[in-house]
């Protein structure tokens, strides 16, 4: 099972007693899984679909609980989706009726008089607009597994319902962005902060607590690597400058001899000499008496003077 089957699993069995959430929940299910139909004067579907066998039967279970309506399941096939394989929720055509009014999927002003996007009324409070996000996820929501890449998103049936996901996320301090991908609007996190915050929300635990192992995983890896790149990057640099230092000493000695030098410049050159590849700090180990590296450096710097003038003569 993908790590994306793991959350909508999670999310499905995700405990919700209150009226409020669940009516918010079940009328942005409805929504962006395309599932009010107009069939004739007054005629209307309602299906609720959903990916996985969990998140259809926890709407079954809440259309028994909440609204007492005994529902049919099945599997579908729909060409909106591609062909891809989906269950359907069914309700009994004498309830809906019942249930577009309760959750305020009739608007006068729209085609067919159907909703395109749930009642602001039913999504005041926290609670009812996370519980709307729940119900976005649930109809067509995925995820990359952490280890490759941060990224989730939902997919839906239309753009109004789209921005509103979009615009609720926004509401409780998220930053989506949205999109259109094979004619369909999806709504979509790329921050792995926000991703972990807003599975936190929905009650996403178990997916929460993976991802955060993933993060530090990921973040102790690249201070590892972050780390190594410097110590070869320092590496880079000493030899660099100890084959400069060696070169400018050569110069010296051609142009009048190491043996001309002061004594503490001579010491210095003839160490380099010695100790080709250590840094300044070990140089100045070797010296007699021990100098530190800014010691070391300074002398360094006096035979660089000297070799660059004994060069342009």
């Amino acid at each position: 099972m993908s790590f994306s089957e793991d959350v909508r699993r999670e999310l499905a069995h995700d405990k919700t007693d209150k009226k409020c959430c669940v009516n918010a929940e079940i009328a942005c299910a409805l929504i962006a899984s395309d599932g009010l139909s107009f069939r004739g004067p007054g005629q209307y579907g309602l299906s609720v679909y959903a990916d996985t066998l969990d998140a259809a039967r926890r709407y079954t279970v809440m259309f028994q609980k909440f609204f007492r309506i005994p529902c049919g399941l099945r599997q579908a096939r729909s060409s909106r989706l591609g062909g891809k394989t989906r269950y359907q929720v069914l309700l009994p055509d004498k309830d809906v009726p019942g249930i577009l009014r309760q959750l305020r999927l009739l608007d006068s002003e729209q085609l067919f008089g159907l909703a395109v996007k749930v009642s602001g009324r039913l999504i005041e409070r926290n609670c009812c607009r996370v519980a709307f996000l729940r119900g976005a996820y649930l109809a067509g929501g995925s995820m990359d597994n952490p280890q490759r890449a941060y990224h989730m998103e939902i997919s839906t049936a239309s753009e109004p319902i789209a921005r509103q996901i979009l615009q609720v996320m926004e509401e409780l301090d998220l930053s989506p962005r949205m999109t259109v991908r094979k004619g369909r609007p999806v709504v979509y996190l790329k921050d792995s902060e926000q991703i972990v915050t807003l599975l936190a929300m929905l009650g996403a635990n178990q997916a929460v607590l993976f991802m955060e192992n993933v993060r530090i995983v990921k973040s102790l890896r690249n201070e590892a690597n972050r780390a190594a790149n410097c110590d070869s990057n320092n590496v880079d640099k000493a030899v660099e400058a100890a084959e400069r230092q060696l070169s400018m000493i050569e110069t010296i000695d051609r142009k009048m001899g190491l043996d001309r030098l002061p004594p503490n410049l001579r010491e210095i050159a003839m160490l380099r000499r010695q100790f080709p590849d250590a840094n300044l700090t070990e140089l100045g180990r070797e010296a007699s008496p021990p100098l530190g590296k800014s010691g070391v450096y300074a002398r360094m710097r006096k035979l660089e003077a000297l070799a660059e003038a004994l060069a342009n003569e």
